[in-house]
């Protein structure tokens, strides 16, 4: 759910875990949207978010955009074809501009810098991954209007703690146009879209799995966490018109690879050298997971092994013939989930000028500054907001009562946590307009049987909906015609 969505972006760039994230709360819900909260009174505002709504949970193999990076020149010499994707090519100056950008990152952030050869793989499939489901978005006709873009553009540029001009500044002094980088964006929006209609509409929680949910959580121990298994595989792919005769040669091929596994053979530099699958540069590992998150046929395999046995025999799956290892197995640590009996609480209210034609953006921010200068100065807020909001709030003052994590729209919620009780903030932006946001307290509270129930909802969502994501992937990534002009490991 949108519970999530921003948990984890401070300081967004182009390389972190999808910028679109920032995005997707931004864009999944109408602006004309009149939501209420679980469990709750009804409540008018359009700042609160539905709960039982697509989540914004969003897969590492996304494409992904940010703030961009200042490149490094390159001769024409290097600007030749290094993949082709159905009827797009890959160039081998976006490949070694993305790797150099992805380098720069790792080593401000003091994190472990792979082998270039490595690197350089890792890349080039991540790459790939962006175009085909840029491309099926395109084909998909989904279109992404101009208003759009804009509101992506105040997301990014809010995530990243400056100004759209600002933004369109850095943007413009890293070497990339302003046109470009809208088109950019504006493709990643289409793919929010395009995964929004093919897998989150299509997912739904039944109330026995929240039953089943809240019985193992309930049986485990509060520093404990469910059973991960980190899954490698070698995928032979078998083309979808293959004959019998081919078929059986290609897992023959497969059969081939699963006994040098088991001869002894490194596994991962199997995987790099022979694998068809998209994580083939990274030794095949899958990372780990759950098992419900693993696809069905590699979860049947790898359930009774033990760490680092390889499946007794090939497996097969309509991509293709499949060599397995259950290269690790893990208890994750425990996370904040249905469990939890306590939460913290925040009574907030709000001042809300809605953004339009008539109302541009750098407006609704002039007045709302005007707003705040007023109140600061010894004004009184709940009067103001009686006066000026234009949210169904603005009767009570202002006044949303007391609101739970999860609740309000991510934009909102993230400035509103930043506050400490009495505390003002600056012009906030989200897709309803402008807010300005005062915390007048906060407060642990036990969470009811209801809350928990919505909690692990949430959760098992979460969960169904990156399987579903990775399956999907994994079908464009299939269907595509990918052809590698050079070897992705140099």
């Amino acid at each position: 759910m949108k519970r999530q969505a921003f948990s984890g972006l401070s300081r967004l760039n182009s390389w972190q875990p999808l910028l679109l994230s920032a995005l997707l709360a931004t864009l999944a819900a109408p602006a004309s949207a009149q939501l209420r909260a679980p469990g709750g009174s009804s409540r008018t505002q359009g700042i609160f978010l539905p709960q039982s709504g697509p989540s914004s949970t969003v897969a590492p193999s996304q494409p992904q955009l940010g703030v961009p990076q200042p490149a490094q020149k390159r001769s024409q010499l290097v600007d030749e074809v290094v993949a082709v994707v159905n009827n797009s090519v890959i160039t081998r100056r976006e490949l070694l501009d993305r790797a150099d950008e992805l380098e720069n990152q790792m080593r401000a952030a003091n994190r472990p810098i792979p082998e270039r050869p490595d690197l350089l793989g890792e890349v080039l499939e991540r790459l790939v991954m962006e175009r085909v489901q840029t491309q099926a978005a395109q084909e998909a006709g989904i279109k992404v209007t101009d208003q759009e873009v804009d509101r992506a553009i105040e997301s990014v540029a809010q995530q990243n703690k400056m100004s759209a001009t600002e933004l369109r500044s850095r943007v413009e002094a890293s070497g990339m146009t302003w046109t470009k980088y809208r088109d950019e964006l504006r493709k990643q929006v289409q793919v929010i879209r395009l995964r929004e209609r093919e897998v989150d509409s299509k997912v739904q929680v039944y109330d026995g799995e929240i039953d089943n949910f809240l019985a193992a959580r309930s049986g485990q121990s509060a520093a404990v966490g469910p059973a991960e298994y980190n899954v490698q595989q070698i995928l032979v792919r078998v083309p979808e018109d293959a004959s019998d005769a081919q078929k059986a040669q290609l897992k023959a091929k497969a059969e081939g690879l699963l006994k040098q596994a088991q001869g002894g053979a490194d596994f991962s530099e199997l995987a790099k050298s022979n694998s068809e699958a998209p994580e083939a540069a990274q030794g095949g590992s899958l990372g780990f997971r759950e098992i419900g998150r693993l696809p069905a046929v590699f979860a049947n395999a790898v359930v009774d092994l033990q760490q680092g046995a390889i499946a007794p025999e090939v497996v097969e799956s309509a991509n293709g013939y499949h060599v397995i290892k259950l290269a690790a197995k893990r208890t994750a640590p425990a996370t904040q989930s249905a469990a939890t009996d306590h939460i913290t609480q925040t009574q907030v209210r709000h001042i809300l000028i809605r953004t339009g034609p008539n109302m541009p953006e750098a407006e609704a921010r002039r007045q709302m500054a005007t707003i705040r200068d007023r109140i600061t100065h010894g004004g009184d807020f709940a009067d103001a907001a009686r006066r000026y909001s234009q949210d169904g709030s603005a009767s009570q003052g202002g006044e949303l009562g007391w609101v739970s994590p999860g609740e309000l729209v991510p934009e909102f919620e993230q400035a509103m946590n930043r506050l400490r009780p009495g505390e003002i903030s600056d012009p906030v932006v989200s897709q309803f307009g402008v807010h300005l946001i005062q915390v007048e307290n906060r407060r642990e509270t036990e969470v009811s049987a209801e809350k928990q129930r919505d909690f692990a909802r949430q959760e098992v969502r979460e969960q169904k909906l990156r399987a579903a994501y990775d399956d999907w992937v994994r079908q464009l990534r299939s269907a595509a015609y990918v052809e590698y002009r050079i070897n992705r490991q140099r």
